[in-house]
């Protein structure tokens, strides 16, 4: 009924994708070698361990990876702190967009409403509302 095809046992095919750690592939801040030294410093608690940890994905400009790692600063005069916004007025602007029980765990969403509402940022509770328990900063 099916024709049977052959397929040849190895395909010299690029996998592709740009998500997935790859040996010879693009460069990742996470990695095989990054997340077995912060494996290792927190289940041994050892701290030298954590500060190659971090000296590996803090030196990530030298290799592209995010965004930050493009700019280039050509002004290091800095502002005076009095100029400088509180967090507590910078965090009100906040917001989590509308996600329904059905894009993610109902303690995912329980979670995001209480950080938004404990920081006086601004939730969205998507279908299914949300618990009024919720609607106080300290519940």
């Amino acid at each position: 009924t099916f024709n049977k095809k052959e397929v040849a046992a190895t395909l010299d095919l690029e996998i592709g994708g740009e998500y997935r750690w790859r040996r010879d592939g693009e460069k990742h801040m996470f990695n095989p070698l990054s997340i077995a030294k912060l494996q290792k410093a927190v289940r041994g608690n050892e701290p030298d361990t954590y500060k190659e940890y971090s000296q590996m994905v803090n030196e990530q400009s030298q290799n592209l990876m995010t965004i930050r790692g493009l700019f280039e600063f050509s002004n290091y005069d800095p502002i005076p702190i009095e100029e400088v916004e509180p967090w507590t007025e910078i965090v009100k602007r906040f917001k989590t967009g509308a996600m329904s029980y059905g894009s993610i765990s109902k303690e995912a969403h329980e979670n995001l409403a209480i950080a938004m509402n404990r920081i006086g940022g601004k939730s969205n509770s998507g279908e299914g509302g949300e618990d009024e328990n919720r609607f106080y900063k300290n519940s």
